[in-house]
């Protein structure tokens, strides 16, 4: 069962993604996320993490996809350089899945980026270059679940993206 941590962005999260006094976890599409994201950005504030994780769910199929390699990893520390920052990059780059590697090293910066404890605009850039990069990130996940999952054309319209989000 999801627990409500302390802070404007942990409550921000938990606001936004439990119902039924926190029994039941909610999902929320790109629209959600893109709204979270905002609310969050807007609490110029800062977390210990944030974690989204986006997956694919077809209806019609009775089917689900997970896109951990796609997930996205923001880390507030005490500490950090550009030498760690690199060092977490690669680090959270691979990918146990190799026909879905990201080894897009770019693209690997805007997914698994690092900011200092108290830098509210590093932190709220970052969710920015997330939010932005999605534009990007959904259609090559929207290609790995049309191949992995074998859908037609008729599939699509009982589809959707979602997004698993966790911050402490």
């Amino acid at each position: 069962m999801p627990r409500k941590g302390e802070g404007k962005i942990n409550e921000i999260i938990y606001n936004n993604t439990v119902y039924y006094n926190g029994k039941y976890r909610y999902y929320p599409t790109i629209s959600g996320l893109n709204g979270i994201l905002d609310e969050i950005i807007n609490s110029n504030s800062t977390t210990d993490y944030i974690r989204i994780t986006p997956f694919y769910k077809n209806e019609k199929l009775d089917m689900q996809i997970g896109f951990e390699d796609f997930m996205f990893y923001i880390e507030c520390r005490d500490v950090f350089d550009e030498q760690i920052q690199g060092i977490h990059i690669l680090d959270c780059s691979n990918s146990v899945d190799t026909p879905r590697t990201l080894n897009d090293l770019r693209l690997g910066a805007i997914l698994y980026p690092l900011c200092k404890n108290t830098d509210v605009v590093s932190f709220q850039e970052a969710l920015k270059k997330y939010k932005k990069s999605l534009t990007e990130i959904l259609p090559k996940m929207m290609a790995i679940a049309k191949s992995e999952m074998d859908l037609k054309e008729g599939d699509l319209p009982f589809g959707y993206f979602c997004f698993e989000i966790h911050s402490e």
